[in-house]
C-alpha cells in the first residue's frame, strides 16, 4: 500500500480522536516538534524500525524518550506504530496530521522569502497583511535567499506573490527584449 495512504489513515484517526478530546492543539505542537527532530536526525526511526530488535526493547525506549514529554495521545500513537512496525511512517503521519489540523482551522502554510532576515515585528506585519488579503490565518515560514536581491516573495498555498527586485528586473528585461524585436 502507498506510504501516503497509510500515513493519511493514521493521521486521520489521530486527528479525529484528538478533536473529540480537545487535545488537537497540544498534539499538533508536540507532533510538529517531533517531526522536526526526526527530519534532522532519523536515527530514532531507524532504531525503532530495526527488525533485529525486540518490540519490548523498542517500547522501553519509547517509554524512556517520550513518556511525560509529549501528549498522551501522541505517546499512544508512537507505541501503536512500534507494535504495527510502522515507525518509519512517523514524519509522513506528522505532515498529514498538520495538513488536517491546518485545514480544519483555515490555516494556510506560507513560505516568505526575503533577501535578508526579518525581525519578528516585520514578520508579524507581513502576516497581518496576508491574513487580511487572504481572509485566512497565515502560518509563515520565513526563508532567506540573497538571489532575490531585495523585496519579498510569498508563496501562499498554490499562489505566488513576487515583489522581489529580481522579478522586477526579469520583467523589465522581457519588456526590453520585446522593444528590441519590434
Amino acid at each position: 500500500m502507498d506510504k501516503q495512504i497509510i500515513a493519511r489513515r493514521y493521521a486521520h484517526g489521530l486527528f479525529e480522536y484528538t478533536e473529540e478530546n480537545k487535545s488537537s492543539d497540544t498534539v499538533q505542537v508536540d507532533f510538529e516538534s517531533l517531526a522536526d527532530i526526526l527530519k534532522a536526525d532519523d536515527s530514532l526511526i531507524q532504531f525503532l524500525a530495526a527488525p533485529q530488535l525486540l518490540d519490548s526493547d523498542k517500547h522501553a525506549v519509547v517509554d524512556k524518550v517520550f513518556q511525560g514529554k509529549v501528549h498522551e495521545n501522541l505517546y499512544s500513537l508512537i507505541h501503536l506504530l512500534v507494535a504495527k512496525h510502522r515507525t518509519d511512517f512517523m514524519v509522513e503521519i506528522a505532515d498529514e496530521y498538520e495538513a488536517l489540523y491546518n485545514e480544519s482551522r483555515a490555516i494556510v502554510g506560507t513560505r516568505l522569502i526575503t533577501a535578508v532576515p526579518l525581525t519578528p515585528e516585520e514578520v508579524n506585519a507581513i502576516r497581518a497583511k496576508l491574513n487580511k488579503l487572504t481572509g485566512r490565518q497565515i502560518d509563515l515560514e520565513p526563508e532567506v535567499d540573497e538571489k532575490i536581491i531585495a523585496g519579498v516573495i510569498a508563496i501562499v498555498g498554490d499562489k505566488i506573490i513576487d515583489r522581489s527586485v529580481r522579478h522586477e528586473l526579469e520583467v523589465l528585461r522581457e519588456q526590453l527584449m520585446e522593444l528590441k524585436v519590434n
